[in-house]
């Protein structure tokens, strides 16, 4: 029989450790999109639909590993969209000018 390794880590750890990877994911997602109002992360995004799909998939593991499938899925899901939501308004609110309108003539 073969042994699986498993991780020695709490549920609190699992826990915290999924809601990073999760957050982690929408900004790789966020930086990578052509919405972002953060030239900063907006240049450092080229890579960023791949590292979020990464880090999208070890957030879904590390929720399943903990909660089990169903629940993990969900849990998953909200806290992805949650952070999708926040941070183009976190965005808007820490530079609500970052693009100017031009004036018409």
């Amino acid at each position: 029989m073969i042994q699986v390794p498993t991780i020695g880590l709490s549920s609190l750890g699992f826990c915290s450790l999924a809601l990073a990877a999760s957050i982690f994911s929408t900004m790789a997602f966020y930086a990578a999109s052509r919405h972002c109002r953060w030239p900063r992360a907006h240049r450092a995004g080229r890579l960023g639909r791949e590292i979020g799909t990464v880090a999208a998939v070890a957030s879904l593991w590390l929720w399943m590993a903990n909660l089990g499938v169903g629940a993990g899925l969900v849990v998953m899901l909200c806290s992805w969209m949650a952070m999708a939501m926040l941070l183009p308004a976190l965005a808007a609110w820490h530079r609500p000018h970052a693009h100017p309108a031009k004036a018409r003539r």
